[in-house]
């Protein structure tokens, strides 16, 4: 007997649906594509127990006649495309003809649908197999029900999450389409309440602005940059919006491409890297971006559910990062200097004054004299020794070496602007109790901290060093049983997406243990009422809002959720919270520093990576000035 036969069909369809229907935001994913696809003006969703018992989907489009709503079920039954070329001009949102009969082969299905209204159709189907098909009256569009998912796979109905979680997945499937087709009425129900109302608008730039008001909230829709992601090629566009800088607390981003959300992470990673090339920072601000161009121009047949494209053009992605700085650049009130040519004769070279003499700050580097008094370089006989104490005049200034060089040499060197401070010892770590013969320098452009060791020169960057204090402190609060927390005095009330509320609303008691205190009130709004004691309001207000917009799954267990308030969110607030660049500090207020920082317990990196010391050896040093 051979070792290999052929399945049976049935089976396949059942394999086969494992690749599209992974869970009830799936089934909502193809059938709001399938209501898109003939041209709905008003889309409902309705769904039971988060989806995982009914879900049901009624649109006012095109309708079926009887032979297709039955031929509509079979594998690869598609009015899409009808050969392999029809592929690259593919402008619809399906097209592959498996979305309905891989949920029929999971489910109870029934659908009603009718092309003129009152003469419609009515077929159920179970587990795949055909129950009965018979006439219906139903207005003109289509209704499917889908119950039961996953009666008859039960290894699948395991790996489905609550009811919460699948019925915020769902909605964020809805979300997006929302966004997509803002001139197409959106309603999402659960059980009886309604989630989502989203009222048509105009299609173009100021009703995607209105769209996103409706479904983020107001707020979400002012804190939106007025100045628009704007750039029309010959056959292509990019348009959307970017958040005002500062607002950027909750990472909402959605890219669409010719009207279907993906997840590219070439784009996104490029967005990143505008952000902090053009704003320097990596606070990053909600983006919606739209991208349309000819479909023979990017290929959608990669991903089974669709979720994934790629461009032909390898330089397109070039231009959409473009079209975003010009956007960032705009909104910081920047715009590119034109370039101009010097008109008239160059302007003369200061010379050096530090060795004083001759010359000055009107005479050329080739004119002027040696400032030795002599040939040039020809260098005069100092005294070696340095000033005595009583040579330093009161308020700095240091005055005139003894010169025992010729005539016209130099009566004196440069005047020091401020006594340098007598360098301070620092311990390397405290934690061993060595000390080793460390002497701050001074500070290097407000940004580094120099020490003088005795092995060579040591560079601290002042950042990221108080930022590994202050990551440290606050992994020393959470890491206690119960982080000590603070009631607010007005609470602060928090305008979200449908299912950012529900997200905080899962974590809601996970959130308290950690010391935060989140209430959800009525529609979506969510009431921040205590904090932790080591964040500031606004750190706190930014951790919420993060946590409510990420994308991920349920975080709802503690542990899971201080690893994550730990490792991801405390180090954003560390940086956010640490000492700048450019910032002048005292010499008692460096030596706080580093003195704390070699008392870490990770001293040499910050929570994100980044190198706090850098060593150039005496070696090195030697070296590079041809000593060695």
């Amino acid at each position: 007997m051979t070792q290999i036969h052929i399945l049976d069909e049935h089976l396949i369809s059942q394999i086969a649906a494992g690749e599209v229907v992974e869970r009830p935001a799936s089934v909502i994913k193809e059938l709001v594509e399938n209501a898109i696809d003939a041209a709905a003006k008003d889309v409902r969703v309705e769904l039971e127990v988060g989806g995982k018992r009914r879900i049901v989907v009624a649109d006012d489009g095109s309708g079926m006649d009887g032979d297709d709503a039955l031929l509509a079920f079979d594998r690869h039954a598609t009015s899409k495309i009808a050969a392999f070329d029809d592929l690259e001009q593919v402008a619809t949102l399906g097209f592959r003809g498996e979305a309905l009969a891989s949920i029929a082969a999971v489910s109870r299905v029934e659908l009603r649908t009718a092309v003129t209204p009152g003469d419609g159709h009515l077929v159920r189907i179970e587990g795949g197999r055909v129950r009965s098909v018979e006439p219906a009256s139903h207005p003109r569009g289509t209704r499917l029900e889908v119950a039961s998912l996953f009666f008859n796979v039960p290894a699948r109905r395991k790996f489905t999450k609550r009811p919460q979680t699948e019925l915020r997945r769902s909605m964020e499937v809805v979300q997006g389409y929302a966004l997509a087709h803002p001139e197409v009425r959106f309603q999402v129900d659960h059980e009886g309440r309604t989630l989502l109302e989203a009222a048509p608008v105009e299609d173009d730039g100021e009703g995607v602005r209105q769209r996103i008001g409706q479904i983020f909230g107001r707020d979400a829709g002012r804190q939106l940059q007025e100045i628009p992601i704007e750039f029309v090629g010959e056959e292509e566009a990019i348009s959307g919006f970017v958040g005002r800088q500062g607002a950027g607390r909750g990472r909402r981003s959605f890219v669409f491409v010719n009207r279907r959300l993906v997840r590219d992470r070439q784009i996104m990673a490029r967005f990143y890297r505008a952000v902090r090339d053009t704003w320097k920072s990596e606070d990053y601000p909600s983006l919606y971006l739209f991208v349309d161009l000819p479909p023979q121009e990017v290929d959608v047949n990669v991903h089974p559910q669709k979720s994934e494209v790629r461009f032909r053009d390898p330089y397109f992605v070039d231009r959409i990062e473009d079209a975003l700085r010009v956007t960032l650049e705009l909104a910081r009130g920047e715009e590119a200097a034109p370039l101009r040519l010097p008109q008239g004769p160059l302007p003369v070279v200061p010379a050096w004054e530090g060795l004083g003499g001759a010359g000055g700050m009107g005479s050329t580097v080739g004119s002027q004299r040696d400032a030795f008094g002599g040939r040039p370089g020809a260098p005069p006989e100092y005294d070696a020794s340095p000033p005595a104490p009583s040579e330093i005049a009161e308020g700095g200034a240091a005055q005139p070496w003894p010169s025992a060089g010729r005539e016209g040499a130099p009566s004196q060197i440069a005047h020091a602007s401020v006594v340098p401070p007598k360098p301070a010892m620092v311990p390397l770590s405290g934690r061993s109790g060595e000390a080793r013969p460390f002497r701050i320098l001074g500070q290097y452009k407000g940004t580094m901290i120099l020490l003088e060791g005795p092995d060579g020169l040591y560079l601290i960057d002042q950042h990221v060093a108080h930022e590994r204090l202050l990551y440290e402190r606050l992994r020393r609060n959470m890491a206690q049983s119960r982080p000590a927390s603070q009631q607010l005095l007005h609470p602060i009330l928090l305008e979200l997406a449908g299912s950012e509320a529900m997200r905080l609303e899962e974590l809601g008691p996970a959130l308290e243990e950690c010391g935060f205190g989140v209430d959800r009130l009525s529609g979506n709004t969510v009431a921040l009422r205590a904090l932790p004691v080591v964040l500031s309001v606004e750190a706190g207000e930014a951790i919420v809002q993060r946590l409510a917009t990420e994308d991920g799954e349920e975080v709802s267990d503690v542990t899971h959720l201080r690893r994550r308030l730990l490792d991801d969110l405390a180090a954003d607030m560390s940086c956010k919270g640490a000492i700048k660049m450019h910032h002048p500090l005292t010499m008692e207020e460096m030596q706080q520093l580093v003195t704390e920082l070699f008392q870490a317990e990770q001293p040499y990196a910050c929570p994100h990576g980044r190198p706090v010391v850098l060593q150039m050896t005496d070696v090195e040093l030697e070296r590079r000035f041809g000593r060695r």
